[in-house]
């Protein structure tokens, strides 16, 4: 493995989730949608910590809690809180029996308040991949 090779992948990947997350937000519609892509995000990003730190492909999982502890990141209880959050847009939107309150949840005034507290988090995971 190409542990370079796997960082830029999951970087590069990230990017590009980030860069549609707002276009979906931007549409002012289907923020569900946003917030899964959101989750990717944070996905892709965790998993290129844990190439980092393990040295080895990331596990399959989309489980954010799950990443930041084999990434070896000491997390404050809001980020937790916030990958919690983030855990069940990438499974509710998956399943239609859940989506119906996933639509009903993610307002544009909810996706917002998330949106920024993403947007510091995603800042963060970049430095300490870039480190």
């Amino acid at each position: 493995m190409d542990k370079d090779k796997q960082i830029k992948y999951w970087l590069t990947g990230a990017e590009h989730d980030w860069e549609t997350a707002g276009d979906i937000y931007d549409s002012g519609k289907n923020f569900h949608f946003c917030l899964f892509l959101c989750h990717l995000v944070i996905e892709k990003l965790l998993k290129a910590l844990a190439v980092k730190a393990i040295n080895d492909f990331p596990p399959k999982t989309h489980n954010l809690l799950r990443l930041a502890e084999l990434a070896g990141l000491q997390i404050t209880p809001d980020d937790i809180k916030l990958l919690e959050e983030l855990n069940k847009f990438q499974m509710d939107t998956r399943y239609p029996d859940e989506k119906f309150t996933l639509y009903k949840m993610a307002t544009l005034e909810f996706t917002t308040e998330r949106i920024l507290k993403i947007e510091m988090f995603r800042k963060w995971l970049i430095s300490q991949i870039l480190k």
